[in-house]
């Protein structure tokens, strides 16, 4: 289980939010394109579900939204809390379960997740609050990873099969983002669109702040899909392939999808 799973429990929660701070700039591409595809204005109650250490909290504020944020983890509630105070913005924060939102239904007029639902034990569940709380005509906007569409390129076919089947696999929804369209129909929404961000890696070192091939190769010795002896000499596979120019693998890193 990831520990952003349940982040208070965790025995090195401010590691997950400097975790975040990282991830912002990282993810700066799909974060500004599901920003693109809610369409809010001035003066829009907006509820950021999950909404971690704030940075879009903030955003939508200085927006000019009127912003509300969620988050199951205290940690991470007053991490957004100093991040909104210390720009002098107004802080509407809560601490609560995605799937029983502390708010009356229609007073929202968008909601956004990102990077939450992969987290969470049932995302039907938090989907379907997250259209009570909407207005009529309200807009959702999700963006999810696909980790289970990772590929790797290797003539060691059988043993790169076995080490890509293990990314993620330590995340509660591993293959939320192929799932969104039939959540979000389930959930009651219609008007949906959906867009796919394929990631391309062409070295070891640029994989590894995202995906670290030895962990996921050492889930797949514990499993007994691999020997250490395989693993070793996938991983070499792989050094030399980066070394020499010839490293290939890719990841629908993000699944971005609106709906009303």
């Amino acid at each position: 289980m990831s520990a952003f799973s349940d982040v208070d429990a965790s025995p090195r929660p401010q590691e997950l939010v400097d975790y975040l701070d990282h991830a912002h700039t990282g993810l700066h591409a799909p974060k500004l394109r599901l920003q693109q595809g809610l369409p809010i204005r001035p003066g829009h109650r907006v509820l950021d579900l999950g909404c971690g250490s704030g940075h879009e909290l903030a955003r939508l504020e200085e927006d000019g939204a009127v912003a509300f944020g969620i988050d199951s983890s205290a940690v991470m509630l007053q991490a957004s809390h100093s991040r909104l105070t210390d720009d002098d913005l107004p802080a509407r924060l809560a601490q609560a379960d995605g799937a029983r939102l502390p708010f009356r239904a229609g007073v929202f007029d968008a909601c956004r997740i990102e990077r939450v639902l992969q987290h969470v034990a049932d995302p039907a569940a938090v989907l379907a609050e997250a259209r009570r709380v909407l207005r009529p005509g309200g807009v959702l906007g999700v963006c999810e990873p696909d980790w289970s569409s990772f590929t790797l390129a290797s003539s060691l076919r059988e043993a790169a099969a076995a080490v890509s089947a293990q990314v993620g696999a330590q995340i509660a929804q591993r293959d939320i983002g192929r799932q969104l369209r039939r959540l979000l129909v389930g959930a009651g929404f219609g008007a949906i669109r959906v867009e796919v961000e394929l990631a391309v890696y062409t070295g070891l070192d640029e994989l590894d702040l995202i995906i670290s091939l030895r962990r996921a190769a050492e889930r797949a010795c514990a499993a007994g899909s691999l020997t250490e002896h395989q693993a070793e000499a996938l991983l070499a596979e792989q050094r030399a392939l980066s070394d020499g120019g010839g490293f290939h693998a890719t990841l629908n890193r993000s699944v971005l999808a609106w709906a009303r």
